[in-house]
């Protein structure tokens, strides 16, 4: 599904959901891995590995917001939404994308509308309409900032930034 959110918009699939697994990775044109956007901070803070004092302050002072946090994840989700054992989340401002998630089971998979390789188009309705036989729903929503998310990675006391 094609969705907006605060940063740039988004296409997503619910985790549980094979055949949107696939049609996310084919739209993308590759096989993950994908961010991982969750309904609430509880809900993200359970993808942790191990939650230690630095993580939980990160995720209560930048959720929800436009910061993704790149940390070690339980095994659990699909293999697109790992790398290394690490996982992208985003709990957005959005929500919207909030409620989204919630909707889906408190969590969805999720990457910038765009194909490989290009700038993420505005979500218009000529957009739409070229990519519906890529996206089973399109949902409509708040365009973002148009600028994508800022991206600290965690590993035990140490935070630096990826972009």
């Amino acid at each position: 599904m094609a969705h907006g959110t605060s940063t740039v918009p988004g296409v997503a699939a619910s985790p549980w959901q094979p055949q949107g697994l696939r049609r996310l990775a084919r739209f993308k044109q590759r096989p993950g891995p994908f961010l991982v956007l969750a309904d609430s901070i509880s809900t993200a803070a359970h993808l942790a590995v191990a939650l230690s004092s630095d993580l939980r302050q990160l995720m209560h002072s930048s959720w929800p917001g436009r910061t993704t946090l790149v940390f070690r994840a339980r095994p659990g989700l699909p293999s697109c939404c790992y790398q290394h054992g690490a996982m992208a989340v985003r709990v957005d401002a959005s929500p919207f994308v909030r409620d989204l998630a919630g909707l889906c089971g408190g969590l969805i998979l999720s990457s910038s509308l765009n194909r490989r390789g290009a700038v993420t188009p505005p979500l218009t309705r000529k957009l739409r309409w070229r990519w519906q036989r890529h996206l089973a729903v399109l949902v409509p929503g708040e365009g973002g900032s148009g600028t994508p998310s800022a991206m600290l990675r965690i590993r035990g006391r140490r935070t630096r930034q990826l972009r």
